[in-house]
């Protein structure tokens, strides 16, 4: 009987033992999640738009840039760099010195994360299934293996091809590469539809599991600032790369996606993958390499321009001494889109008065069509409301993020009601209501609190979550100095009067056209 019971528990050990075996079995199958069929050959998209279609053209225009470039001295091992990616007659001579420094590492392997410019997927990442990029310099290789065993990572990643379809933020840096690198690299590309620092921290941790950094190169493709004015664009732009400079991720996330961006990346997502694998990956420091706009690379349209910078991340390097052209800080901000007429201005009084009539009497806000182009840019503003010379509403957004007419009739309604300070306005009152409105500059970063001028900056102070914003007239209208400003600004942000004096306060200044009804008539 013993001897039976013994065979028996030996023989039920051999299956559980057999069984855990079977079940990781099935697990690493499950885990395995094959890729669909190959692409084959993928591209070009953008080849005769952003760069030229005509391989000597193209081959000649990059040397060209990487002849310009000067070759930066890292003292340490490259892990990647942050490489622009508009037009390359706008950002070419920019890109040109983040492929210095790939060429002088030697490697022929490169992992380009790029954004979405048209295709949003919460929580998505997506990468390339095919065996070729195509461009006109000739084919790259993509290491589909390595595709594969991201896509293995989880349902989080795709490869729906609808990402790569119109993009080309991966696209522009492959001629790049093929020209300072020579034939038989190897890429993987990958699109970041989603740019919230979640996704971009599950990314760095498959990145650096699937792609050893000792082997590969990764490549984030971002342009910065959009559309502010020279000397705006070029403080935005400083402010982005100090905190890269800083390897302040949470930061940068925040002021890059938040309500008020102070820190404009078109690529954020790919950026802050990259950051944190790099910071992942062991000590080390960014350098930037070159920094310049769309007006200083073509000389076009100093009002409205596009910021580029070129920026590598060295393991076990030193910080090098920051690139000439610290902006000083700029006296006068000049609002979205430029100075308005004083028809342009009574047309947008005209437009908050009907709008807020329209939403009291009749509950619904308006549809409006205008025909001057400056009204249709992109724009900033608050609308203030008074009765009887008393604040009876105020409402307004900071950030440009639709036409500057449909911004004001927007904030009008809502400073009718929906100031939480105030009931809303009734019909009875309309008639009574004095109209005030404030168009606003792109914020800019205040360094120096002596450039703060009473009656002509407005403030935005912010740490964390906690943010005030007060405009230019207050502290005129309220008779306050330099000083007691800056106070009552940290008071409206909800910390302690004295927080301007901490360092880890952020504060910004912004300017308004400032106009009311009696001065239009």
């Amino acid at each position: 009987m013993k001897s039976k019971l013994r065979i028996f528990l030996a023989f039920s050990l051999v299956m559980i033992v057999f069984g855990s075996g079977c079940s990781k079995c099935k697990q690493e199958t499950a885990a395995a999640r094959p890729l669909p069929a190959s692409l084959g050959t993928y591209g070009p998209v953008v080849a005769g738009a952003f760069y030229p279609g005509d391989p000597a053209e193209l081959k000649t225009m990059v040397q060209s840039y990487l002849d310009q470039a000067s070759a930066p001295e890292l003292s340490g091992k490259l892990f990647g760099v942050m490489s622009p990616h508009a037009g390359y007659i706008f950002s070419g001579p920019v890109a040109a010195y983040a492929y210095k420094a790939l060429a002088a590492q030697g490697k022929k392997k490169f992992v380009i994360i790029a954004p979405s410019h048209h295709y949003p997927g919460a929580g998505l990442v997506a990468v390339l299934n095919a065996d070729y990029y195509q461009t006109p310099l000739g084919k790259v290789k993509i290491a589909r293996d390595k595709a594969q065993e991201l896509y293995s990572q989880g349902d989080w990643v795709t490869a729906d091809t609808q990402f790569f379809s119109q993009e080309h933020a991966g696209e522009v840096q492959i001629p790049f590469l093929q020209t300072a690198m020579g034939d038989e690299i190897e890429i993987a590309l990958i699109v970041m539809p989603d740019p919230r620092l979640e996704v971009a921290q599950k990314l760095a941790a498959a990145l650096l599991k699937v792609f050893p950094p000792d082997q590969w190169l990764f490549i984030a493709s971002s342009d910065m600032s959009h559309y502010h004015s020279d000397a705006i664009a070029k403080q935005m732009d400083r402010n982005s790369l100090n905190l890269i400079e800083q390897m302040n991720i949470d930061q940068l996330s925040m002021e890059g996606s938040g309500p008020v961006r102070t820190a404009e990346l078109c690529g954020l997502g790919p950026v802050l993958a990259v950051m944190q694998a790099f910071k992942d990956s062991g000590s080390g420091v960014p350098v930037v390499l070159n920094a310049r706009n769309s007006f200083d690379t073509t000389g076009q349209n100093p009002d409205r321009v596009v910021g580029y910078g070129s920026v590598a991340f060295v393991l076990g390097g030193q910080a090098a001494a920051k690139p000439a052209g610290a902006e000083p800080e700029v006296e006068e901000l000049k609002p979205y889109g430029g100075d308005l007429s004083q028809n342009q201005k009574k047309a947008l009084m005209k437009i908050a008065r009907l709008s807020v009539e329209t939403y009291v009497k009749e509950n619904k806000i308006p549809e409006l069509s205008v025909t001057d182009p400056r009204l249709k840019e992109i724009g900033a503003a608050f609308v203030r409301l008074k009765k009887f010379g008393d604040l009876r509403g105020c409402i307004g957004h900071v950030l440009a993020q639709e036409p500057l007419y449909l911004c004001v009739r927007d904030v009008a309604c809502s400073a009718a009601k929906h100031d939480p300070r105030f009931p809303p306005v009734s019909k009875e009152e309309l008639k009574d209501l004095e109209y005030e409105i404030s168009v606003l500059s792109p914020l800019a970063p205040v360094r120096n609190l002596a450039i703060i001028k009473v009656g002509r900056d407005g403030l935005v102070m912010r740490m964390g979550p906690y943010q005030g914003l007060l405009l230019p007239q207050v502290p005129v209208e309220q008779g306050w100095d330099h000083d007691t400003f800056l106070s009552h600004t940290c008071l409206k942000a909800g910390m302690s009067s004295d927080c301007w004096h901490n360092p880890e306060v952020q504060i910004f200044r912004f300017q308004g056209l400032v106009f009311g009804e009696k001065e239009l008539k």
